[in-house]
């Protein structure tokens, strides 16, 4: 194992000790990945660089095991433990996907504990008039003068077409 294999593998412990214990698993980095693939995709959209995290942590992940169980040759650049390094950090700073989405979904809460309650509008019962107010009456009047206008248009429909 060469140098950069070497700090990735101390690098990856670290992180995988985190994670365990985040989690409280002992899966590690694959208990962070599956927590991952079970957030919702409408959350993912809102953390930019969500996928990117998603991708290099499997990467990463297949790396380390293929060089802890020496099955050949595997590319393990310095890019890979750089991004691991900042991944780690991140972790450590709450700053990584998952600690996003926790802050998101306690922000939403905190949101709907403090929106104030609507005003609750005390119902009286309804009283009746015995008598129809004031406009139903216009209103009854205006119908039928609509009504007596229809019946005269059909009566003379009807007369005319009897002189045909």
């Amino acid at each position: 194992m060469n140098s950069i294999e070497s700090e990735l593998f101390d690098e990856f412990k670290y992180v995988d000790k985190i994670c365990r214990e985040i989690f409280n698993s002992e899966k590690g980095v694959s208990t962070y990945i599956e927590q991952m693939e079970m957030t919702p995709v409408y959350v993912k959209y809102r953390i930019s660089q969500w996928e990117n995290d998603y991708k290099q942590l499997k990467h990463i992940r297949w790396v380390r095991n293929q060089l802890a169980h020496e099955t050949g040759y595997v590319e393990c650049t310095a890019a890979d433990v750089n991004w691991l390094k900042d991944f780690h950090n991140r972790l450590l700073s709450q700053q990584d996907p998952l600690a996003i989405v926790g802050k998101i979904e306690r922000a939403n809460q905190q949101k709907q504990t403090v929106q104030p309650q609507p005003t609750r509008v005390n119902y009286t019962t309804p009283t009746y008039n015995t008598k129809p107010p004031k406009y139903n009456s216009a209103l009854w009047i205006a119908l039928a003068v609509v009504g007596a206008v229809a019946a005269a248009i059909t009566a003379v429909g009807l007369l005319l077409n009897n002189f045909r």
